[in-house]
């Protein structure tokens, strides 16, 4: 039987991973991909804000359990933060950027997701992980905690794709099969809504593919959610859908989701960190090859640098202790 905290292991060394493998896909097409790599399975450098937004989530949850609530998240921006931010944060997203601005401008949630545009990003989704972790069997809970979290820097779509995302590894968490997984992603969010709306869409195409590979399958993926016409591809909609359709291509393996999650490109470090991250939560530590388990180690913070130095490892112990 795996046990909880090697399903933390799993699910945060997976999300790394994801992030490491996708990093130098982010923003290509799958054409481009295949023209440069054939298909990406070796991680080639570090992660991305993702996997540092991971382990700042997380410590939140440490700090606060179930009590966590936004405006925790907003004073924690404020202390630890952004008196750390002299130039860029390199790598941070839109929805992050335009949150710390907010907060410099004295604004409180749910204002500070409100105020800027962008908050229908992914920003969220790519940190809900932890939240899963915390709330294992129960995604109902990971998404409520997962939406205080969002409060301070999204809202709508990005707010909705954290709650997915947060459900789906809480179902991962508490042994879940991969279509049980989609589920419980699904029911923490509404069903009109255009997240959910996109999971259903790939969940339809995975199932009219009997062989889950071949460009034919990415095409389709893409055609059912990807909104081509929009310049970033930082969509929550799009990005937690392809995730998890990757995940279910996959068959819960985390070689085989995170593989074809950087294969569909667009954000590609996001995409695979998500499907890493419900991967690695349903199969544990040892679902993780070995071979990017060895080039995971502790985070930069060329992002967040309150998190410099921490691996993705003992904050999944933090987390696990008393689950």
């Amino acid at each position: 039987m795996t046990s909880l905290r090697d399903r933390a292991r799993g699910c945060l060394l997976g999300l790394a991973a994801g992030d490491a493998l996708g990093a130098p896909a982010e923003n290509l097409t799958p054409a481009e991909i295949r023209r440069r790599w054939g298909r990406l399975t070796e991680i080639e450098g570090g992660g991305t804000d993702d996997t540092e937004y991971a382990i700042y989530a997380a410590s939140l949850l440490v700090r606060h359990g179930h009590d966590l609530r936004a405006h925790d998240v907003a004073a924690a921006y404020r202390a630890e933060i952004i008196p750390r931010v002299s130039g860029p944060m390199r790598g941070a997203g839109f929805s992050e950027l335009g949150t710390v601005e907010a907060l410099r401008r004295g604004l409180e949630p749910p204002l500070t997701g409100l105020v800027h545009a962008h908050g229908w990003s992914d920003g969220l989704a790519m940190r809900a992980a932890p939240y899963g972790i915390f709330c294992p069997g129960d995604p109902a809970e990971a998404a409520r905690l997962v939406e205080q979290d969002g409060l301070v820097s999204g809202s709508g779509e990005g707010i909705v794709g954290g709650r997915a995302v947060a459900g789906a590894v809480a179902a991962a968490m508490g042994g879940a099969t991969p279509d049980e997984v989609v589920a419980a992603a699904l029911a923490v969010i509404p069903a009109e809504s255009w997240t959910a709306r996109n999971v259903v869409r790939v969940r339809d195409v995975l199932a009219s593919f009997p062989d889950p590979g071949g460009s034919e399958l990415v095409e389709a993926l893409h055609r059912a959610v990807v909104v081509r016409h929009y310049p970033w591809t930082d969509v929550a909609p799009e990005a937690v859908a392809l995730a998890l359709a990757a995940f279910l291509a996959g068959g819960g393996e985390v070689e085989a989701s995170v593989t074809f999650g950087v294969s569909l490109g667009r954000d590609a470090d996001t995409i695979g960190a998500i499907a890493g991250a419900v991967a690695g939560a349903a199969r544990g530590e040892r679902g993780v090859p070995a071979r990017w388990a060895a080039r995971i180690g502790p985070v930069t913070g060329k992002c967040l640098p309150v998190v410099a130095g921490r691996h993705v490892l003992d904050v999944a112990d933090e987390l696990a202790e008393g689950l």
